[in-house]
């Protein structure tokens, strides 16, 4: 009995020791015996794809509702360094199975194509030898559109799918039209949702989840349906089961005039600090006299859209700030609540080349509206040309970045640094390499060669956008570096 009550003294001893005595220790799976060692397990990025959104698209003449047709075609340029075994194959997004095509390449060419449709171009890499970046492929999709009902400049770089995407500048008020635009390049279908943003916050309505966009099809959606009459709008679209390309074709009639079109691209993530390089103001003296006559050319007024993503108000304060002495900027600053969409017009300013500063207290999208005037005559809007071009946030950056410039129009670079500080920029392809020392939050211009593909670089971060005239109708493209991220991933087997 003595015996039973000492081994049951030491028994609650001992898990006493274990319970109060600190104890470090290795947990570890084995099998059979032996511990499982995690092999780590390279993880190939998927094949870059870019979708290119095609030509201008109408209201069908048919009597079908929501049917749409394209208007002639778009020029794609494109240029790609490929590596041995890396090549390029395009598919129209139109549902055939048959629109699947090789693209012809010599592993560092640039060439261009016309499409009738949106269409996806993919650098198929079975090896995952490439790393992807814009000098494994870039490209961007032009076209200026004359039809009934429209008339302008459309432009945007081809773009990298994604599953979440904001887009801000669209206008469903009275005498503009803002279709989106949503491609889905992938073999499975995609269910996208939307939420839509206004001047009073989030707009609720029927139909604005669920939205079928089929493999390899493209879905158009007017909307006016969802949010009729409001000035501006952010989207923000979530797409499920595939990762999907979007736009806004945004365009202005005023009566029976067509006076501009773009193509509104996916802005930058929401930051504190944004940069938007490329507002060149021209044609001031025409736009006023436009204005003067007829108040619905007041848009011809550059303003800076601004939304808050977030649940808090944001303080904003923009700087415009020129290329030299002559071109005197300004400075805004607005309260903008959580939720909503304000315009703030960018008054006063002479013709010349700026680019726009934002910080603000809390993250924002911003994108400033830029237009151009041909001619304006007493009779306000008689035999003028009006066009507008949305300037989006441009990621900095100082990898090599690269772009083709297109071989019509009169093109433009404008780089701008950033609040990290100074930069010294190498721009190649331009003919003789160039190099621009520029200051810190401010920016510098540089007129780019027809046909040629240019590479910018730097030794802090600057953000550049190409600026393209066609006779007074304009494109703005963002200068971007897309790329799929791949990387490696440990594994254990049990």
């Amino acid at each position: 009995m003595l015996k039973r009550l000492m081994s049951l003294v030491l028994t609650i001893v001992a898990i006493a020791a274990v319970v109060v005595i600190p104890t470090t220790f290795k947990l570890q799976a084995f099998i059979v015996g032996s511990p499982v060692a995690g092999q780590l397990q390279q993880v190939k990025a998927k094949d870059l794809t870019l979708v290119c959104p095609g030509p201008a698209v109408q209201s069908s003449s048919s009597n079908k509702v929501g049917s749409f047709s394209t208007i002639g075609s778009a020029a794609v340029d494109y240029a790609s360094q490929l590596p041995a075994g890396v090549n390029l194959k395009t598919l129209k997004l139109t549902g055939a199975a048959a629109n699947s095509a090789a693209l012809a390449n010599s592993g560092g060419s640039l060439g261009n194509f016309a499409t009738s449709s949106a269409v996806s171009i993919t650098a198929t890499d079975p090896q995952g030898l490439a790393q992807q970046n814009s000098k494994l492929l870039s490209a961007a999709n032009y076209q200026v559109a004359s039809a009934a009902g429209i008339n302008g400049a459309i432009g945007a770089n081809c773009q990298r799918p994604a599953a979440e995407q904001w887009l801000l500048g669209a206008s469903t008020a009275i005498g503009r039209e803002a279709l989106l635009i949503v491609a889905n390049p992938n073999a499975t279908d995609a269910t996208v949702n939307l939420q839509l943003f206004g001047g009073n916050g989030l707009i609720d309505g029927a139909g604005l989840n669920g939205i079928a966009v089929p493999a390899n099809r493209t879905t158009i959606l007017p909307l006016a349906g969802f949010a009729p009459d409001n000035q501006l709008l952010a989207i923000k679209v979530v797409a499920q089961g595939a990762s999907v390309a979007s736009w806004v074709q945004q365009k202005t009639v005023r009566g029976t005039l067509a006076g501009g079109a773009d193509l509104i691209s996916p802005a930058a993530d929401a930051a504190a600090s944004l940069v938007l390089p490329g507002l060149f103001k021209r044609g001031t003296a025409d736009a006023t006299a436009l204005i003067k006559g007829n108040a619905d050319y007041q848009d011809l007024t550059p303003s800076l859209a601004v939304f808050v993503p977030g649940s808090q108000a944001a303080t904003v304060t923009v700087q415009v700030i020129g290329t030299d002495s002559k071109t005197f900027g300004t400075v805004l600053q607005q309260s903008v609540e959580a939720g909503q969409t304000m315009d703030l017009p960018i008054t006063g300013l002479k013709d010349g080349d700026y680019s726009v500063f934002v910080t603000s207290s809390q993250p924002v999208i911003a994108a400033a509206r830029l237009s151009r005037t041909l001619t304006a005559h007493a009779t306000a809007g008689q035999n003028s040309t009006t066009d507008f071009a949305w300037l989006n946030a441009v990621p900095a950056g100082v990898t090599a970045r690269r772009f083709v410039v297109p071989n019509s129009g009169i093109s433009k670079l404008s780089v701008a640094t950033t609040e990290a500080g100074a930069a010294s920029v190498t721009i190649a392809g331009n003919g003789p390499t160039q190099s621009l020392a520029i200051a810190k939050l401010s920016s510098k211009s540089v007129s780019l060669t027809a046909g040629s593909v240019v590479t910018i670089s730097s030794d802090v971060p600057v953000a550049a956008t190409m600026i393209v005239d066609f006779n007074a109708m304009i494109v703005a493209i963002p200068v971007v570096d897309f790329q799929n991220q791949g990387g490696s991933i440990r594994v254990s087997v049990r």
